[in-house]
């Protein structure tokens, strides 16, 4: 808004008669959200963590080394411990959770939240033999809720919760 305040401010005092050279003319640039970007790496911090865990899962492959790409700390330790879990069990992870509408909730220097809907419905368990497992439908929509922290210029999730299917 203030970039077109300021356009229309300097187009009302250019004389009529007269138009300078084109290359005297003031060069305008559309104002950019300087926060813009920071949600981006947001969001992306945060599909990343989904992603690198639906690729461990095929394989539950809880030493997977990208699982530390985008978490960290505790949700990096749940990550891998449902994956330990699973590989225990000898059961695999096919498809991807959906994340529906994540949306940064809270925005500070170096601390961020999100929340969204994420559905698990296409993210079905397996056994390794390629047999769906018995208890392996997936369950639904649930409430996401993601705390992301800034360390050396990007942006981590440090913890996240998932509440019951039907959340949201």
């Amino acid at each position: 808004m203030a970039g077109l305040i300021v356009l229309a401010a300097l187009a009302a005092c250019q004389p009529a008669e007269s138009e300078p050279a084109a290359e005297t003319r003031p060069s305008f640039t559309a104002s950019v959200d300087p926060s813009a970007s920071v949600k981006d790496a947001l969001i992306t911090a945060y599909r990343g963590m989904w992603r690198d865990f639906a690729d461990a899962a095929r394989t539950a492959d809880w030493n997977d080394p990208d699982l530390a790409d985008h978490a960290t700390g505790d949700a990096e330790a749940k990550l891998r411990y449902g994956l330990f879990l699973a590989s225990k069990k000898g059961q695999i992870v096919k498809g991807e959770p959906r994340l529906l509408r994540p949306e940064i909730t809270k925005l500070e220097r170096e601390k961020a939240a999100i929340a969204d809907c994420v559905d698990d419905t296409g993210f079905l368990v397996y056994a390794k033999d390629g047999k769906r497992a018995k208890d392996a439908a997936g369950a639904g929509r649930h409430l996401a809720t993601a705390t992301l922290k800034l360390r050396d210029g990007s942006w981590y999730v440090t913890s996240y919760t998932l509440k019951e299917a039907g959340t949201c």
